[in-house]
């Protein structure tokens, strides 16, 4: 008894009306989130619902407006793209101010998360309207000359009309700057927005800006140094006098291949007022006394006594090639005093100009993108010997001819293929297949950041870049295909580099195509030291063994070897070295940085790439596509079309 008793005091009620009493305390504390929800549903549906509603309609249709404005706006219709960015801004405006209406209801998660998406969201695209009126009111001032009719072409302009479109991108920079400051603006409102929790029908309205945003505001960034750059390359407000080389790749040399062919070419108010191209050797000839030594490896394998124009671009550092070229012009008696830059192409932008214009016929022969480096070089090679160019100092005139017919028929280009003709310069210079160097420094500091120069880059990571030099192969470089294979692995306390250039001669013995003579040099970063090599050569069939130079130069280490492929033959030239212990350090700081330039002139040499450092990687970025990273490591399968930059983030 006593005991039931005792347990009363701990359990003084029935179980029944114990039950009783819980769920009154549920009940009494359930109320007030009760409350609350009756409340936020209430709200939604008597404030939320309606508002964001209307914000959500004004900010779609000041959407559609925007998009309205920029397809008027590409096809050069500013009055109409304007105006669609007057209404668009207004709608934008509009949604704006209801959305502020929902201010006292950020103290919910969920509709904060909403709220928040949907105020970046439209400061980003009220940015992004500003900053696209700006640049349409100035592009507007720069198109006005091309509003005459599908049948105008740059051709029709008067020199005062392209004087006063250089001048309109002259002084472009305050617009250019403030559509700039306009569209950084809208990025950080972006990147303000929540990465998760936001409503479908929003996302979707968010997906486009942040696709689009940034590549706005990439090209406006590209946009404010070419305009400091691309009026005086075309001879605004000064003409400007330029040496002219072309370079034949299928005979590669380290800026792109050997300069056959030479000229002058004068700009002036965004005309070309003259070119005259000539054969090199017409210059060469004349300085026969001219005693300058050459490089030793072309002494060495190549048997060169004197060095001349013809072979002054013997470095893979374009402005540093350009102003010795310009050097022996001056040297063997060049007639234009003045020069203010040298531009070198090689026949793969004349190719990709040719797929733009349609065929070019001179005399007898129709050149094609597809036959354009066969005809030229048959007729300035070899046709001259069967005495169908009795004067060989004539034999490369239809360079100039054809170059002349190409302008030409580029300036009567309808309108409507300038884009292409613009996507065409984009690609030959990140291919590097045209190149500029400018005397003006301040010019060719913009040139170099805007990578239109050709420089050999020092960056403070790793780097690699292999250069080849045809040494007596004819014209057998379209024959040979190059893979290159670099391993990256760290051990111990080393970063330990494998490198391994494969070369196939596909070709067969003609009279342009041999067996394949290389002078190779791979820049690596500075400091860095020779393990052990295989593949080097002494000369073609030689069983004396060749050996690897090491040397400093263009702030980088090289190490350089010849190398001889037979016809149907292949041959791998292998390097194992051990980069600096700086870039240990980068490693221990988590992060690893990889540049990997390609040789001027060259056109996709494969790429197979492995990065192991032994740290997990969390992020990479500034890639190719091809790029996969799993764990520790980086593998990428692509090719060199263009410079390849990696750089890897490590967890911590």
């Amino acid at each position: 008894m006593n005991f039931l008793k005792n347990l009363k005091k701990f359990f003084p009620l029935k179980p029944s009306e114990r039950f009783k009493l819980r769920l009154k305390k549920i009940w009494r504390y359930a109320w007030s989130p009760l409350l609350v929800l009756v409340a936020l549903i209430l709200t939604l549906a008597g404030i939320f619902g309606p508002s964001f509603k209307r914000v959500y309609q004004e900010a779609l249709a000041g959407r559609v407006d925007l998009e309205k404005a920029q397809q008027h706006i590409v096809s050069q219709e500013f009055v109409e793209g304007q105006a669609k960015l007057v209404t668009g801004k207004a709608h934008l405006e509009n949604a704006q101010n209801s959305l502020k209406k929902l201010n006292s209801l950020k103290k919910l998660p969920w509709v904060k998360t909403q709220i928040l998406a949907s105020e970046n969201l439209l400061a980003s695209a009220i940015a992004v309207t500003s900053g696209v009126n700006r640049l349409s009111t100035w592009a507007e001032t720069v198109i006005e000359p091309f509003k005459k009719g599908k049948a105008f072409n740059l051709g029709t302009l008067k020199p005062d009309q392209k004087r006063l479109i250089l001048k309109a991108i002259y002084e472009a920079q305050p617009d250019l700057q403030a559509a700039k400051a306009s569209i950084d603006l809208a990025v950080t409102h972006l990147n303000q927005i929540p990465e998760k929790g936001v409503i479908g029908k929003l996302q979707e309205a968010i997906e486009p800006f942040r696709e689009q945003v940034p590549q706005l505001q990439k090209g406006i960034a590209e946009a404010i140094p070419a305009s400091k750059v691309i009026p005086p390359l075309l001879g605004y407000p000064d003409q400007q006098n330029y040496l002219f080389l072309l370079q034949n790749n299928s005979e590669l040399r380290p800026t792109g291949g050997f300069i056959g062919t030479y000229g002058i070419i004068k700009t002036k108010d965004g005309e070309i007022v003259s070119f005259i191209t000539d054969n090199v050797y017409n210059l060469d000839d004349r300085a026969k006394n001219l005693s300058v030594t050459p490089p030793a490896p072309l002494i060495r394998y190549n048997r060169t006594k004197k060095w001349y124009f013809r072979d002054s671009n013997w470095s893979p550092d374009f402005p540093t090639a350009a102003q010795e070229a310009l050097t022996f012009y001056r040297r063997e008696g060049g007639s234009e005093r003045k020069i203010d830059g040298v531009v070198a192409v090689d026949p793969e932008f004349f190719k990709a100009l040719l797929k733009l214009t349609g065929p070019i016929t001179i005399g007898k022969t129709t050149f094609t993108a597809g036959n354009l480096v066969e005809e030229l070089q048959y007729i300035t090679g070899y046709a001259y010997v069967d005495q169908k160019f009795v004067d060989t100092s004539q034999r490369k005139s239809i360079i100039g001819e054809l170059g002349q017919a190409l302008i030409d028929k580029m300036l009567k280009l309808p309108k409507n293929n300038y884009g292409k003709a613009w996507t065409i310069f984009n690609e030959s210079v990140a291919e590097k297949h045209l190149m500029v160097w400018v005397a003006n420094s301040s010019r060719q500091n913009i040139l170099e950041s805007l990578k239109w120069s050709g420089s050999v880059e020092n960056p403070s990571g790793d780097y690699l870049m292999i250069v080849d030099a045809n040494i007596a192969s004819l014209k057998t470089d379209p024959a040979v295909k190059r893979t290159i294979t670099y391993n990256l692995e760290k051990k111990s306390d080393k970063l330990i580099a494998d490198l391994i250039i494969k070369y196939e001669n596909t070709g067969k013995l003609t009279w342009k195509t041999t067996r394949y003579r290389t002078y190779t040099r791979v820049y690596v970063p500075l400091n860095s030291k020779l393990i052990l090599s295989e593949g080097e050569m002494y000369e073609c069939n030689s069983k004396r063994k060749g050996e690897v130079e090491t040397f400093d130069e263009l702030g980088h280490t090289v190490f350089a070897a010849f190398t001889c492929t037979e016809i149907g033959a292949s041959h791998e030239l292998k390097i194992r070295y051990e980069l600096p212990q700086g870039l240990i350090a980068q490693l221990e700081q988590g992060e690893y940085n990889l540049l990997i330039q390609k040789q001027p002139g060259t056109l996709a040499h494969g790429l197979n790439l492995k990065v192991d450092t032994g740290r997990e990687i969390a992020n990479l970025s500034k890639s190719t596509e091809t790029a996969k990273v799993h764990n520790s490591e980086l593998k990428d399968q692509s090719n060199l079309e263009v410079d390849r930059e990696y750089q890897l983030k490590f967890k911590e």
